[in-house]
């Protein structure tokens, strides 16, 4: 009821149709353009609806009830059949369209099913609202999965910020002690220079007194030679002079001195009484803080150092062609005729031991002296139920090397690796391979499992006098 009293407000009261470009009067009635342009036609125009009088032009375009007007019609032109203008009730399911009476009963829909408008929207509405309850719950589910993802953002921006500070604070440490260390240094050093000086100015300082001394007689006996008068230059030799040249003279100084025989020889040299003393008898010095300080220094840095490397010990599993102490392991040196099931030679050792310790969680790095071994395996392999299975191995063979998980990897290394470092971490199940000795990366790799880790070691064979090296754990 009330709508069809708000459309009956969007109609003309003249023509009776929908206001086409609606007017307002003074007297504030609307009507269409039209209607009132016929009305302007007479002498004296007035309202159609309250005959109140207005001039010429005395009206208003009232918008609001235009674009009410205009939205009214195009709703009433979708309502009505673009064909027969009758209203469209039904729903042609075969074309998906709205259609009227008149085309469910022509040619084109005759066949066709069609089922009344009320009863399709409530379908439709019915397969929307399922389609919102999923909208909704996947959109929820997706926001969800937002803020879980954001929250992980926020833990690697938390943790990249404490693995900032951590290295900012860590190297403090170390410059703390390298500053320490240097200052102590440099006191051992003054120390030393001042022990060292202590001879060498103390020679200096009696040189000093004795050239003093030896200045000013100088210059006592050539202020004589300013003597013009014979009898005064011979009473002051009488005096003076002749004393002082006699203290000048050695032992023997009054005897004739022989032809050929440099006059200067007969006074006795103050100076051949002293000799220099050389500073390499007295030369500050540190020990081997000298030539190897860069060394020491690190080696005491050891102790401020954490955590060092993870002391890993190995297991001695009785294997009668193994040598095994706790920190390494070597082949036995087999000869010819116990070797006589490997024809030429074996190509790698199967006798192998692994670590006492196993490793399943945290972060653990430990490093192992290959030195000059010609084969070597090193790796990780898993405790199951009763046995050990590989995980990862690193295998160094004439100068070769392979890594091999599930398959078998070669590397190409520009530098031949003496010792090899390893990152077990088991938080993220990697495994990291290091040149120890620059520490570069040589290879790293995932692991899948949630076992136990022991490191394994295999030293190869010791053939013919070669590869007789141990595998050695390094301790720090």
């Amino acid at each position: 009821m009330a709508a069809s009293g708000l459309f009956r407000e969007l109609y003309c009261a003249v023509c009776f149709d929908l206001f086409s470009d609606p007017v307002s009067l003074p007297c504030d009635h609307t009507f269409c353009r039209r209607c009132i342009e016929k009305c302007q036609s007479t002498l004296t125009p007035q309202c159609p609806e309250c005959r109140a009088g207005f001039a010429q032009g005395e009206f208003r375009t009232n918008r609001a009830l235009r674009n009410m007007a205009d939205r009214l019609q195009t709703e009433l032109n979708l309502c009505n059949c673009p064909e027969h203008q009758e209203k469209m009730k039904l729903f042609c399911e075969t074309d998906r369209q709205l259609i009227c009476v008149v085309c469910r009963d022509g040619q084109t829909h005759r066949e066709h099913k069609c089922k009344p408008i009320s009863e399709a929207a409530a379908i439709s509405r019915a397969e929307l609202e399922k389609a919102l309850e999923f909208l909704s719950k996947d959109n929820a589910a997706l926001t969800h999965l937002i803020a879980q993802q954001s929250d992980e953002i926020r833990k690697t921006k938390e943790r990249s910020t404490l693995l900032m500070d951590q290295i900012t604070a860590q190297f403090a440490e170390l410059q703390r002690f390298l500053r320490e260390r240097m200052r102590v240094l440099k006191e051992e050093a003054a120390r030393e220079e001042e022990r060292a000086l202590t001879p060498l100015q103390g020679s200096l300082a009696v040189m000093t007194r004795a050239l003093t001394a030896r200045q000013q007689r100088e210059q006592m006996l050539r202020s004589a030679l300013d003597i013009s008068e014979s009898d005064r230059f011979q009473q002051w030799w009488i005096n003076k002079g002749s004393s002082a040249v006699e203290e000048l003279k050695n032992r023997n100084g009054g005897a004739r001195v022989p032809r050929g025989r440099a006059a200067n020889d007969m006074f006795k040299s103050e100076a051949k009484g002293f000799r220099v003393t050389p500073a390499s008898l007295h030369c500050p010095s540190l020990g081997p803080y000298d030539s190897h300080l860069q060394f020491f220094v690190w080696k005491e840095m050891l102790q401020v150092i954490k955590p060092v490397p993870t002391h890993v010990t190995l297991e001695d599993l009785n294997d009668p062609l193994l040598k095994v102490s706790a920190d390494s392991v070597r082949h036995v040196d087999l000869n010819s005729r116990a070797l006589w099931r490997f024809g030429d030679g074996p190509e790698f050792s199967m006798s192998h031991t692994w670590s006492r310790e196993s490793f399943r969680s945290g972060q653990q790095y430990w490093e192992v002296a290959v030195g000059e071994k010609s084969h070597w395996s090193l790796g990780l392999d898993a405790q199951l139920s009763s046995s050990k299975q590989a995980i990862c191995r690193l295998n160094g063979r004439l100068g070769k090397y392979r890594v091999k998980t599930q398959k078998e990897i070669p590397l190409d290394l520009p530098v031949r690796p003496k010792k090899i470092g390893t990152f077990l971490d088991c938080e993220r199940k990697r495994i990291y391979f290091y040149n120890a000795d620059n520490m570069t990366l040589i290879h790293s790799t995932a692991y899948d499992t949630d076992k136990s880790l022991f490191v394994y070691f295999n030293p190869g064979f010791y053939f013919k006098g070669e590869n007789g090296d141990p595998l050695t754990v390094c301790c720090y």
